[in-house]
């Protein structure tokens, strides 16, 4: 029997496919899930329905692949604060 530390037991939704997201216990899925998903670059990184997919190939069965996912970044600001935005600290006298 194998334990796994509580946040193994996380997982997202990608496409009905339910994936872990702890790196260290991967997902075991079928190859099948990347003709759905579409193939990762040569990193093996794949952005499906807004969760970045870590994928490596099973090196001794060739119909399974590891698969982890995380949540990207949120995205940062396209323009730049403006003074406005912060409180004055000093004055020009």
């Amino acid at each position: 029997m194998s334990t796994r530390p509580p946040e193994a037991e996380e997982h997202i939704r990608v496409r009905g496919t339910m994936v872990s997201t702890f790196a260290s216990h991967p997902s075991k899925l079928p190859v099948s899930c990347v003709r759905d998903w579409g193939m990762p670059n040569r990193n093996g990184v794949l952005t499906v329905d807004r969760a970045v997919l870590h994928i490596a190939y099973d090196r001794t069965d060739t119909n399974l692949i590891h698969v982890h996912a995380r949540r990207p970044d949120p995205p940062r600001p396209s323009t730049g604060y403006s003074y406005d935005d912060e409180p004055s600290i000093c004055s020009i006298v």
